[in-house]
C-alpha cells in the first residue's frame, strides 16, 4: 500500500467575530470541513483494490489455431498473487506432410488443452503501486497436449499409392520461472507483459501410422510426418535426437524452453 506523506502550513490569520457564539459555530464547520477532507483522502488510500483479474491471452493466437486461453489471478497479499490458467488451442495446421504424404481429411480429431499455475512476487521496492500492478517474478508451471488425427495418401517410391491414418499424441510440459510487469488501468483493465520466462521442459509424443507398408516403410514415414511437424512448430525442435522416433512411434527428451506472453484482463471483486 502507497502511503501519502501531506505536509501542513499553519497560517496564523486574525477572523473577526462579533460575538462568541459565531466565532464557536466557525471554528466548529472550520473542523467539519477538515475532518472531512482528510477522511476522504484517508478513505482513498486505505481503501482495498480488487483481488480478481480474468485475463486472456494474447499470443497464443499468433501460433496456435483455435486458441482461447484464459488466466485468473487472485491477489492473496500484498505483494503476492497466484493465477490459474486454463484454455483451448489447437495444432498448428501443417500443410505439407512430407514427400508424397498428403492429408486427404484433417478435421477428423484436433483438440488441444493447457493448464498452468504460477505465483507471483510483486517487487515492493520496485513499485509504487499494490500488487497486481508493477514489476512481478515467480515460477511457473504449465502443461499442453495436442492431439489429431488424419486420413492420408501416400505414394510409394514405386507409384504405388496407399491409403493411411495417422494419429499424434503430443505432450509438453514446462516448468520455470518468470519476470513481467503488468499495468492496471483505472482499477478495471489490466496489461499483462511477460517477458522473460526461460524454462526446463519435457516434450513427449506418441504417433501412431496404419497403413498397407512393412516396418520399415511405417518408421520412414513417420519421420517425415515428423520432420513436417516440426518445421511448423519449431518448439518441437528438441522432442527427439535427430528428429527421429522409434519403431513403437514413442519419443521424448528434456529441453530448454522458453515463455513470453501478452495478455489483457478485466478486474473483479467488491473493494474492502
Amino acid at each position: 500500500m502507497t502511503l501519502f506523506k501531506i505536509k501542513m502550513k499553519i497560517i496564523r490569520t486574525t477572523v473577526p467575530i462579533h460575538n462568541s457564539f459565531n466565532g464557536a459555530v466557525l471554528k466548529i464547520t472550520l473542523l467539519y470541513i477538515f475532518f472531512m477532507q482528510g477522511h476522504s483522502l484517508l478513505g482513498q488510500e486505505m481503501s482495498g483494490l480488487r483481488k480478481n483479474t480474468i485475463k486472456l491471452d494474447l499470443t497464443s493466437n499468433v501460433i496456435f489455431r483455435n486458441s482461447y486461453n484464459f488466466t485468473y489471478e487472485r491477489v492473496t497479499k500484498p505483494n503476492q498473487s497466484l493465477c490459474f490458467t486454463l484454455g483451448y488451442q489447437q495444432f498448428p495446421k501443417v500443410l505439407g506432410l512430407g514427400s508424397g504424404i498428403q492429408a486427404t481429411d484433417d478435421s477428423k480429431k484436433r483438440t488441444g488443452l493447457k493448464v498452468g499455475g504460477e505465483y507471483r512476487f510483486y517487487l515492493k521496492k520496485e513499485n509504487k503501486y499494490q500488487a497486481p500492478h508493477g514489476v512481478y517474478i515467480g515460477p511457473y508451471i504449465s502443461y499442453l497436449n495436442f492431439k489429431n488425427q488424419r486420413d492420408l495418401r501416400i505414394t510409394k517410391d514405386d507409384g504405388s499409392v496407399v491409403d493411411a491414418f495417422f494419429e499424434s499424441n503430443i505432450n509438453i510440459l514446462n516448468i520455470g520461472f518468470q519476470a513481467g510487469y503488468q499495468f492496471v488501468i483505472n482499477d478495471r483493465f489490466a496489461i499483462d507483459l511477460t517477458f522473460i520466462g526461460p524454462s526446463v521442459s519435457h516434450y513427449g509424443a506418441d504417433f501412431t501410422l496404419e497403413g498397407d507398408f512393412d516396418i520399415d516403410e511405417e518408421h520412414e514415414y513417420q519421420n517425415e510426418i515428423l520432420q513436417a511437424m516440426v518445421d511448423r512448430f519449431p518448439l518441437l525442435d528438441d522432442l527427439i535426437k535427430d528428429k527421429e522416433v522409434d519403431a513403437s512411434g514413442k519419443t521424448g527428451t528434456w529441453a530448454y524452453g522458453y515463455r513470453y506472453q501478452v495478455s489483457f484482463g478485466y478486474r473483479f471483486g467488491h473493494k474492502k
